[in-house]
């Protein structure tokens, strides 16, 4: 009997499969846009069946959301354990929260491209549970704020809630910069360079002043 010499396709595992699928939708999302992408450009990237993106999402709709939800939902951990720091005072925390989208930029532009261009600039940003997800971390450097401030580290007559806002506001302007290549992030050297210049640029305004 002769040895067979086809390889055998390695199985993924059905979470990673859908992974698989998730990745390939940030990209072409990235490139084409939403209204433009169509599921068979999702499956010819994931290089799976066409029907196969309807065994893990009843739409392109559902492939969104779940681009959203569940990498958003990853930020919010994040800015969780950032606030709970202990070793941090309250500038040093949203220090952090900007550099971690300064670094999202370095190593997950199309990601950040995609939840900018069409779920925070769209009016999709108005389905369920959208306004609730940026709301709750909008809660979490608001609560920050209010700490900073009861510290004395932060001002005390800037308004938290403007200040989140504008937080969030000027962080996501870097992000629109960013994809409209007026800066680059190329490497380490220049993304310490962004966050250098956006620390300086949003926190010292916000610092108490003697």
């Amino acid at each position: 009997m002769r040895a067979s010499n086809a390889r055998k396709k390695v199985s993924l595992d059905p979470a990673d499969r859908r992974k698989q699928i998730l990745r390939a939708a940030i990209d072409v999302f990235a490139e084409r846009g939403f209204h433009k992408t169509r599921i068979s450009d999702i499956a010819k990237r994931a290089k799976v069946a066409y029907g196969l993106i309807y065994h893990y999402f009843d739409s392109k709709e559902h492939v969104l959301a779940s681009v959203f939800e569940e990498n958003w939902a990853v930020f919010v951990k994040v800015l969780k354990d950032i606030s709970v720091d202990g070793h941090k005072g309250s500038a040093e925390k949203l220090g952090a929260v900007s550099d971690l989208l300064i670094g999202a930029l370095r190593h997950e532009p199309a990601l950040i491209q995609v939840i900018i261009q069409e779920i925070s600039r769209s009016d999709r940003i108005g389905l369920a549970g959208k306004v609730d997800a940026f709301e709750e971390a909008f809660k979490i450097v608001r609560a920050i704020i209010h700490e900073g401030q009861k510290k004395g580290e932060l001002a005390r007559d800037l308004d938290a809630q403007v200040g989140t806002y504008l937080f969030f506001g000027a962080l996501e302007t870097v992000c629109t910069g960013f994809m409209l290549k007026k800066f680059t992030v190329k490497n380490e050297a220049e993304a310490e360079a962004l966050k250098k210049s956006v620390r300086r640029a949003l926190l010292d305004g916000m610092r108490e002043r003697p």
